[in-house]
């Protein structure tokens, strides 16, 4: 599958680089793009089929306002962004992202997942942790069946993804970031992960 990666820091280098291995084709989107892989955010969009907004929460609408309705068209987008206030890192903004992505491009199929983890974890769920779950949530059924394969991919099991239902319970899972900057100040550690036991 060609896949977009927008942003070039830890999850997206981190992001890529394991769905490279898994014989995806990556181009990352970049500010400032480098080479032939690194392209400006709407060429990279343009040449693929699967977008990941692999951007700070506050900063994905307006990169996708720049690329525009007719490149993001009906492409699938996983959106792993979490929306933090930086100076307590344990406040939630509110205005959740995934919704107000979905709402923006009605067309745009968003699936949210990966958002309540560090980027070790989303990348190799099973040696960092005991226990691993990861939450789907997006309202075009096909477009998580897609992304459940790019979990499975990832080497996220079955029996660790929880799918919550529509774009709308994303709200959860977003809300769930100030949570996990809480523990990692009482922790002073980052691998961890949050897992449904039943």
């Amino acid at each position: 599958m060609n896949i977009a990666v927008l942003g070039t820091g830890k999850v997206g280098s981190t992001l890529g680089a394991r769905l490279t291995l898994r014989g995806h084709r990556v181009l990352y989107g970049s500010r400032t793009p480098t080479g032939p892989d690194r392209l400006d955010h709407r060429s990279a969009v343009t040449s693929s089929d699967l977008v990941v907004t692999a951007l700070p929460g506050n900063d994905v609408l307006s990169v996708l306002n720049e690329i525009g309705d007719e490149a993001l068209g009906d492409k699938i987008l996983l959106d792993p962004s979490a929306t933090i206030i930086p100076q307590t890192a344990t406040e939630h903004t509110g205005g959740e992202v995934a919704v107000r992505i979905q709402t923006r491009f009605p067309r745009t199929r968003v699936v949210k997942t990966l958002n309540t983890m560090n980027f070790a974890i989303m990348v190799d769920p099973l040696t960092s942790v005991p226990a691993a779950t990861v939450f789907v949530s997006g309202d075009d059924i096909a477009a998580k069946t897609v992304i459940i394969g790019l979990l499975g991919d990832l080497g996220w099991p079955d029996a660790g993804i929880i799918d919550l239902g529509g774009i709308d319970t994303a709200a959860a899972t977003e809300q769930a970031g100030s949570l996990y900057f809480a523990i990692v100040r009482a922790l002073g550690d980052t691998r961890f992960n949050l897992a449904v036991s039943r």
